[in-house]
């Protein structure tokens, strides 16, 4: 698979399946298109940090911050990728419910990149944004491998 090479979104569903993380999220692949990609995951009791608000806990956040970055670089080159760093800010407190998440590739070297990603509630409100770095890996993704 080649740089230029973008991925469906049933591919990229393939890959978030393959991933005990992502299944456990219910991560859903809503889009994949030029501009980037976009998840949908449901609101989860077990999100929940703050019982007494209702609200998600912060680590929830970042790590979808982290699934749509990397998933982004993922789904553009097909290569296995890995971060190395990343950054979150959090714009305001999540409550359950849908999130959808954008994530896009804002630079892609040969083998670093950065994307940066955005999570919304279900009516459009920016809860939080980040930017990480990924390490991209010369070979394709394990879950798209040509089977035998």
């Amino acid at each position: 698979m080649s740089e230029s090479a973008m991925l469906s979104a049933a591919q990229l569903q393939r890959v978030v399946d393959a991933n005990p993380y992502g299944c456990w999220l219910q991560l859903r692949v809503h889009a994949v298109t030029n501009s980037g990609i976009e998840l949908r995951v449901p609101g989860r009791p077990e999100f929940i940090g703050t019982q007494a608000l209702q609200r998600l806990h912060g680590g929830v956040i970042t790590s979808l911050i982290d699934v749509a970055c990397g998933y982004a670089v993922l789904a553009a080159t097909g290569q296995a990728v890995s971060t190395v760093s990343l950054h979150t800010d959090f714009h305001r407190a999540a409550s359950l419910g849908e999130l959808h998440i954008e994530g896009r590739v804002l630079h892609q070297g040969g083998r670093i990149c950065t994307a940066e990603a955005f999570i919304r509630d279900d009516v459009g409100t920016l809860l939080a944004s980040g930017r990480c770095t990924i390490h991209k890996s010369r070979e394709i993704h394990p879950a798209l491998a040509p089977q035998p």
